[in-house]
């Protein structure tokens, strides 16, 4: 016969090491080797490049990476738990199937290799098959499974982020209603031109956004003219020397108000205004801040190897002139910077003859001699929509 207390005395020595284990790390209890969400089924990966793959695992696991048939390499991961292999280039092709192992494996089935294009900017980028000219009958004929497209979700970030979960789709009349429609015509006719190579859209765009959230600190700071945004986010990063003498003030004025406080209340007085945490310093929010949308829709894929990339924005900024053209430089500067990938192609589609309200009739040809002054950046080309579609 059991005696009755050995059954809490039982679970007692249960739990300890079950609240043991919850007191720990999250680094220590995940072991399991994890990608990005970039990297998932039906991608498309970049033809005739190297391929660098990366992704977490617990610090100084041993990783394998194979793609395909194609020789397996391996990394460690390093004490933060991050690995990276660089996988050779590939011909346009397949499907293949990416297994990386560690403590546990991780499948990624139906990948093609093909053209990568990073389609970005406003609502005309976010705009969607469904809501096309025709809309049903392009959607029937959208019978094209070597397409694929990747929303990623709208989001924004006081720093750079490093992942985010969406899935990539197979195009077909079920979802291509859900596809830029820019990207995807794109997609069709670069088809046309190519042959049946693969085209995998990442579709990261944000209806009514400014030129600014979508450019990285980086890229501010190389161009002149746009040292104040530069200087405006770094004033809100902990790491800069701007931020910390900032806050020293603003702690030393906590101290006089302290002070003070203690004083008045001692002589029965009224105390003063407690010192306000000063604007400047506070983290970047909001999805029209400059970067935000860098940092949390772009910086997670930056390194996945791509063609170019496509740009449909400029009405948020239209207003802005000649300037406009420096933010173009900041924002293909800072993106070409960061991938390390070259000049890769950039183009972007001029604004449409839209009159917005009672303004200046002047406003928007301005704005267009600032968008066609943007193709003197290497390897960049407008679009010119000036003599089509309905005004």
């Amino acid at each position: 016969m059991i005696h009755p207390m050995s059954f809490p005395h039982r679970l007692s020595r249960l739990a300890l090491p079950l609240f043991l284990v919850a007191l720990l790390p999250a680094s220590f209890i995940q072991a399991e080797v994890k990608l990005p969400g970039i990297f998932g089924d039906h991608m498309v990966l970049q033809r005739n490049i190297k391929l660098p793959i990366w992704g977490w695992a617990n610090a100084g696991e041993k990783i394998t990476v194979q793609l395909g048939s194609a020789p397996a390499l391996t990394a460690i991961a390093d004490a933060q738990g991050k690995w990276k292999v660089e996988l050779p280039a590939m011909p346009a092709g397949g499907p293949h199937e990416l297994n990386i192992t560690g403590t546990n494996t991780v499948k990624v089935q139906d990948i093609l290799i093909g053209e990568v294009w990073v389609c970005s900017g406003q609502s005309n980028m976010e705009f969607v098959v469904n809501g096309v000219i025709d809309a049903q009958k392009e959607i029937a004929a959208a019978n094209s499974p070597t397409i694929r497209h990747i929303k990623v979700p709208l989001k924004p970030a006081s720093v750079p982020q490093d992942n985010f979960s969406a899935p990539w789709q197979v195009c077909s009349p079920q979802t291509v209603g859900g596809f830029t429609a820019a990207g995807y015509f794109m997609a069709r006719e670069l088809q046309k031109q190519l042959g049946d190579v693969p085209v995998g859209l990442i579709n990261a765009s944000w209806g009514g956004t400014l030129i600014e959230p979508w450019t990285p600190l980086i890229g501010f700071a190389e161009v002149p003219k746009l040292q104040n945004i530069h200087q405006n986010v770094l004033r809100t990063l902990p790491e800069s020397p701007a931020y910390r003498d900032r806050v020293k003030q603003h702690l030393t004025e906590v101290e006089t108000w302290t002070s003070k406080a203690k004083d008045a209340l001692t002589t029965n007085q009224q105390v003063p205004i407690t010192p306000l945490f000063p604007e400047e310093v506070k983290p970047l929010t909001s999805h029209q801040s400059p970067t935000t949308l860098f940092n949390a829709m772009v910086n997670p894929f930056v390194g996945y190897p791509i063609c170019g990339a496509i740009w449909y924005q400029g009405e948020s900024n239209h207003g802005d002139g000649t300037l406009y053209t420096e933010k173009m430089k900041a924002l293909i500067g800072g993106w070409r910077k960061l991938w390390a990938q070259g000049d890769f192609p950039f183009y972007y589609v001029q604004i449409a003859p839209f009159k917005y309200g009672a303004e200046n009739p002047y406003i928007i040809p301005q704005f267009w001699q600032a968008q066609l002054a943007a193709q003197e950046i290497p390897k960049t080309g407008m679009v010119v929509t000036t003599d089509i579609g309905d005004v």
